[in-house]
């Protein structure tokens, strides 16, 4: 799930979020398979940012 957040910048999707959106499935079963064959960290932290007009 999605969240639908408002911005200045509302538009249609990206094609950068679209491909991410359309592979979601992929990417989870690749983020299963690598943490079921290695150690789990500590810690860790990942972010993706979206400001409406760039990804960081």
């Amino acid at each position: 799930m999605v969240p639908h957040l408002i911005t200045a910048l509302t538009g249609p999707i990206n094609e950068l979020e679209q491909r991410v959106l359309d592979t979601m499935p992929a990417i989870e079963r690749w983020f299963r398979l690598e943490w079921m064959e290695h150690t789990p960290p500590f810690y860790s932290s990942v972010d993706i940012r979206n400001a409406g007009f760039k990804l960081s």
